[in-house]
């Protein structure tokens, strides 16, 4: 893998004897950093402006070295004429590498450009800042295209599995589908995507199995019970890695962002004449989701675990 990042650091004021400190330093640094396949070079200084290129082959990043580079030009600067280094720009950063197969189709990736040639690939970064590097978001984004890559590989494949284990073979006692023929019988009625509503007799079916499960499996085993909010948060899910796996899979909830009823006037105005839901008009009512309901609440777990 290469990265080759190109930046400008900002002084806090223009410093004439800045070269030869520059020089000095990148000089020692890449001394340092040779068996690391590490290099900066100067490319000017123009007042308090600093450019430089730095490339990397080995295990540590271009933009970790370049961090470290300031943190260390800071502290020159600072001991010998009071100057800090007041902000970074990154005017370019390209990082090139190998995967193991070609994709089969057109990969994207937010943040950057990609540019791949068979088994080779060049993703080329623009307008990012400093954060953006220290947050890590270049090594998720080299993780991510090798993801998307992988994943074009087994996308429309039947799921695979083997067998350890087989019973001897039994009659079923039912073959049918129980929501279809429930749904007919008036049981179960369905309301909207994994939504149910159970009448009695789907109801008591539902309690004799809790009960089964409760009695037999859950008090023997030593469990005790717990009551978990149904939403989750996006903070929960970032960990649990619910939002990057079945992000499509989820109700989100948003709350209002006023409980004003005169914020609401011209939407309940609105449904009271129309009676119809003006959807414009409550997405300018409502804050962005932060969190959301899925068929299961059981990540909630992690976050009243997490001290």
């Amino acid at each position: 893998m290469k990265l080759e990042l190109s930046a400008t650091l900002f002084l806090s004021r223009e410093v004439p004897e800045a070269k030869s400190v520059v020089d000095a330093l990148i000089s020692e640094f890449n001394n340092k950093s040779k068996k690391d396949q590490i290099t900066i070079k100067k490319q000017d200084i123009k007042k308090n402006k600093i450019y430089l290129t730095v490339t990397s082959e080995g295990k540590r990043r271009a933009h970790e070295v370049l961090l470290q580079f300031r943190k260390n030009l800071s502290e020159k600067m600072g001991k010998e004429f009071h100057v800090g280094v007041r902000s970074l720009k990154i005017n370019s950063y390209e990082i090139s590498f190998d995967v193991e197969r070609e994709p089969l189709h057109a990969v994207a990736i937010p943040f950057a450009k990609l540019d791949i040639s068979g088994k080779k690939v060049r993703i080329i970064l623009e307008s990012i800042d400093e954060e953006f590097l220290r947050k890590n978001y270049v090594d998720r984004i080299i993780r991510r295209v090798k993801e998307k890559i992988d994943a074009q590989y087994y996308e429309g494949k039947k799921e695979y599995w083997e067998l350890v284990w087989k019973s001897e073979e039994r009659e079923p006692v039912w073959s049918k589908d129980p929501s279809e023929e429930m749904q007919k019988l008036g049981w179960i009625v369905l309301l909207g995507k994994g939504k149910w509503f159970y009448n009695p007799p789907a109801a008591a079916i539902m309690r004799a199995m809790e009960r089964i499960a409760i009695e037999n499996i859950i008090t023997p085993l030593g469990f005790n019970e717990v009551i978990e909010p149904m939403h989750v948060s996006f903070e929960t899910w970032l960990k649990t890695g619910h939002l990057e796996g079945m992000p499509g899979e989820i109700y989100y909830i948003c709350e209002p962002k006023s409980r004003d009823p005169a914020e609401w006037e011209r939407f309940i105005d609105i449904v009271k004449i129309t009676r119809e839901v003006p959807e414009e008009e409550i997405l300018k009512n409502i804050k962005s989701p932060r969190d959301g309901v899925v068929y299961a609440q059981c990540p909630n777990i992690y976050a009243s675990m997490k001290g």
